[in-house]
């Protein structure tokens, strides 16, 4: 009974040793994900600040080209339509981004260039039209471009304004609003020209969206083909008169499911592996004490029966030298007298 009560306590601490040994493997492997959890999302981090970096370079670069007709009116000059489809054209040269530049007096489009498929755009005032005047009114007082958009053209198609407010200087030095100059630009070739792409070859998943800023909504400025991780790292950037958020995510997550396997079989093996020794190692020194035990028992069983031998010879030597003695005497006796009968 003893013996089997002392198994089951053995049996109870090593699945002790085996659940706490489990426990701090888990919690080492939990900090070594959390650690590279963090890591993995400063870098992505990064990546999708220098994503939206090169998004508004590339946006400033089509700034500057247009930025000749913007100093040509703030200059006091006026470009009629024949200079002005001129000019267009040599900006607009193996260009297949911008698909339209127009100017907008008092903010009411009135040169397009190139004007065929463009005609419906010519007397859109952009400061009282529903989808463009939060934008445009931000452009006007701001005084810094101002991207509206991506939404459906009206002479068709989907593409981004971009808001650049022209202002003229008077005799005073007093600056007053005097329109705009705009680029209507392609988003789908924009976003190809941007390599937009090269995050999903380097295993991100992706989407950048803003508010809209009359509705409130979000508006998807680009997105990858497959964004299905829900753990996403979001990061605002700011870009002119905007913000824009960036959420990311590495395709298998930011810890892969085959890492987080890996890691509780080797939670497992660990706790197990110690188990074993602790049970091996206990069981040995049950065993050494139980065959000690056996070894004083046998020894005090001998001691008992070596005992009572000695008991035993004894009192027969005991018993047998009294008769003994008289005998002896008895024959001393006779000897000495043979003759007195």
């Amino acid at each position: 009974m003893e013996k089997s009560t002392e198994r089951k306590r053995i049996k109870i601490q090593t699945f002790c040793v085996f659940a706490v040994m489990f426990l701090i493997m888990m919690g080492a492997v939990c900090l070594l994900n959390y650690n590279q959890n963090k890591k993995e999302k400063m870098k992505a981090a990064y990546t999708a600040e220098l994503t939206v970096n090169r998004v508004e370079s590339q946006l400033n670069k089509y700034l500057a080209e247009s930025d000749l007709l913007k100093r040509i009116v703030e200059s006091g000059n006026e470009m009629n339509d024949a200079e002005f489809s001129e000019l267009s054209k040599l900006m607009l040269q193996d260009n297949n981004v911008i698909e339209a530049i127009e100017m907008a007096k008092d903010g009411t489009v009135s040169q397009v260039y190139p004007m065929e498929g463009n005609e419906e755009a010519v007397g859109l005032n952009m400061l009282e039209n529903p989808e463009r005047r939060k934008e445009a009114r931000l452009a006007m007082e701001s005084g810094e471009y101002t991207i509206a958009g991506p939404y459906e053209l009206v002479q068709g198609g989907t593409g981004a304004l971009l808001f650049d407010p022209v202002y003229r200087q008077d005799d005073d030095g007093q600056k007053s609003f005097w329109g705009f100059s705009l680029l209507v630009i392609n988003w789908e070739k924009f976003i190809d020209e941007v390599e937009l792409n090269t995050l999903s070859d380097a295993g991100y998943g992706y989407r950048i969206w803003k508010e809209n800023l009359s509705t409130g909504e979000e508006i998807t400025i680009a997105e990858s083909a497959a964004m299905n991780e829900s753990d996403t790292l979001e990061v605002a950037c700011d870009v002119p008169n905007d913000t824009w958020y960036f959420e990311i995510v590495p395709y298998g997550g930011w810890v892969s499911g085959m890492q987080k396997l890996f890691g509780l079989i080797c939670a497992a093996i660990v706790a197990l592996v110690t188990a074993v020794c602790y049970w091996q190692s206990v069981m040995r020194r049950y065993k050494e004490r139980v065959h000690a035990m056996q070894m004083e028992a046998s020894a005090n069983e001998a001691r008992q029966a070596n005992e009572a031998k000695t008991r035993f010879l004894f009192n027969m030597s005991h018993d047998m030298r009294t008769p003994m003695n008289a005998v002896i005497g008895f024959s001393n006796l006779l000897e000495k007298n043979l003759d007195d009968k």
